[in-house]
């Protein structure tokens, strides 16, 4: 199944009741099957050779991740059984079709002492025991003599709680960016959109030609991806009052004290300390609000297109992928996953048990065509504060370590360490490879390993526009599953046309202020913290 980056893994977080489960189990899922027929790679990706580790250690690791890579996890462990002979790794893996990784984690955790030492955490952030990464990050890996920090790009994206604890480390990036059919462009005249008011236009002559314009997903891709994107043009503003200040518990003078908010830095908020109680108190305060002309200019701007340019089920469907690939639908927005998932379905177009897992029934009639990609069209005008970004999120294997003892968890980051890293990653890969099962989720952001020349081809021409994906941007999502609900079902009526984006902004706004201690106490935090946010959590 296809790997689900975080944004979605946060809505299911909310959502299970509506939606049920962890991982994609419905048909859209964009991912090959791993029975995909198709020549299996013939270049070597080789394991390097591993230096002797520094320490011996003896135990059993448990690892209960969402990833099922049984093939992954056997050249895994065969590479660290030649520096670590008496570790014994025990793969319990707790996801695939059909199975809610987040209520099994869950339970797993509630545990006085839970059985597994590697998580999939970013299921279950709040979680209090996970070993902060943070604290070896220029730690000496003693499997590649480099600080870990030189082995794993720790910035493209940074899992921490509330606290600021770094509790979930990832191994691929994520790119959100649209896919079309370039021979209908071609057919009706027309060229990829790079401005919103292009997309809408783009958007019309092909409703005219009788094509579905866009398929695409209400479940999590528009109210979610595209709110993000869209609302983060409005909100560069914000970046002064969330950051931290002089005095505060995570205040780092050589960063914060340097920073200087530069609206058309697309790694604008990458260069400040969060500050999370920041974030609420601004709401609190009234100095963050969404019932201003800047949400009201994004609603009407989104209205122009949903559910006005999509499918007709648009608000309960699943199939975008489907609808495109059988050429009923000129653009899908998706994830970097879909690059080598779209190539394998277009190199066996009719693949009976590819047609079965997607549920289309036109076995033997569907016809390849010319795709492409681009990035997100930019909305304009007057209250726009920088340029348009993307989502931009962590994907393959999300890495937490259950800190059960000092003991343990030495043995465990060992692991960890050469897993996340070249001499362990490449085996990890290797093995997906060898069994014709690689299908990567986006870049990997583990340094100098090699994958396949064709997946490398198609990630390299992938480019970054900056992370979209932050907390203020989440207009629709307070994590409290009841008011999430109801956010999103006013923002469905907005999208209707029953309100005004007007209404709209005002009702959230009530939603927010509200509800305000409810949703800061399920992000982790206290009402002390939102009035003195310079403390740390729990301080």
């Amino acid at each position: 199944m296809k790997k689900m980056s975080l944004v979605v893994i946060a809505l299911l977080l909310v959502f299970s009741v509506i939606l049920g489960a962890c991982s994609k189990e419905t048909p859209d899922s964009a991912q090959p099957s791993s029975g995909t027929s198709e020549t299996p790679v013939k270049e070597e990706l080789a394991s390097p050779d591993v230096p002797p580790a520094s320490k011996q250690y003896k135990g059993e690791i448990v690892i209960s991740l969402d990833n099922a890579s049984i093939e992954g996890f056997e050249s895994l462990q065969e590479a660290y059984k030649k520096v670590q002979p008496d570790v014994k790794l025990i793969w319990e893996p707790k996801g695939g079709p059909g199975v809610d990784y987040t209520s099994i984690l869950g339970t797993m955790l509630a545990s006085g002492t839970p059985r597994p030492d590697i998580v999939a955490g970013a299921y279950m952030p709040t979680y209090n025991k996970y070993l902060n990464f943070d604290r070896y990050r220029y730690q000496t890996n003693p499997y590649t003599g480099n600080p870990w920090d030189e082995d794993l790009d720790w910035n493209f994206w940074v899992g921490k709680n509330a606290g600021g604890a770094r509790s979930v480390l990832a191994t691929q990036s994520v790119h959100i960016m649209w896919f079309y059919n370039k021979d209908i462009f071609n057919k009706l005249g027309l060229v990829p959109p790079t401005t919103w008011s292009e997309m809408v236009q783009v958007a019309k002559k092909i409703n005219e030609a009788g094509i579905i314009p866009i398929a695409s997903s209400y479940g999590y891709k528009v109210p979610l991806w595209m709110n993000e994107i869209y609302m983060d043009q409005f909100t560069r503003k914000w970046h002064d009052i969330v950051r931290a200040q002089p005095g505060d518990y995570n205040f780092d003078d050589e960063i914060d004290g340097k920073f200087v908010a530069d609206p058309k830095d697309p790694y604008l908020n990458s260069k400040y300390n969060f500050n999370q109680a920041r974030f609420y108190k601004g709401i609190k305060d009234g100095t963050i609000r969404f019932d201003t002309p800047e949400v009201a200019e994004l609603v009407k701007n989104m209205a122009m297109l949903f559910p006005k340019y999509a499918q007709k089920d648009f608000f309960v469907a699943s199939d975008e992928y489907q609808l495109f690939l059988q050429q009923k639908a000129a653009m899908i927005i998706d994830g970097t996953w879909t690059l080598p998932t779209l190539t394998k379905d277009m190199a066996n177009l009719n693949d009976p048990k590819r047609l079965e897992e997607l549920q289309i029934k036109a076995s033997g009639s569907l016809q390849s065509f010319e795709w492409g990609t681009f990035e997100n069209p930019a909305m304009e005008g007057s209250l726009v504060q920088g340029p348009v970004r993307s989502v931009e999120s962590a994907t393959g294997e999300y890495i937490s370590i259950i800190d059960k003892n000092q003991e343990q968890s030495d043995m465990v980051l060992d692991f960890v360490m050469f897993w996340l890293s070249k001499p362990g990653y490449q085996a990890w890969i290797d093995g997906q490879v060898k069994a014709n099962k690689f299908t990567p989720g986006g870049p990997i952001m583990v340094k100098g390993v090699k994958v396949p020349a064709d997946i490398k081809a198609q990630f390299d021409n992938v480019k970054m526009l900056g992370n979209a994906e932050i907390v203020m941007n989440n207009l629709l999502l307070t994590r409290v599953a009841d008011l999430d609900t109801g956010n999103f079902n006013l923002f469905k009526e907005a999208l209707e046309g029953k309100i005004t984006p007007e209404e709209f902004g005002k009702k959230l706004q009530k939603t927010w202020t509200d509800n305000l201690n409810k949703i800061i106490n399920q992000a982790g935090l206290t009402a002390d913290n939102i009035e003195n946010p310079a403390r740390a959590p729990g301080k």
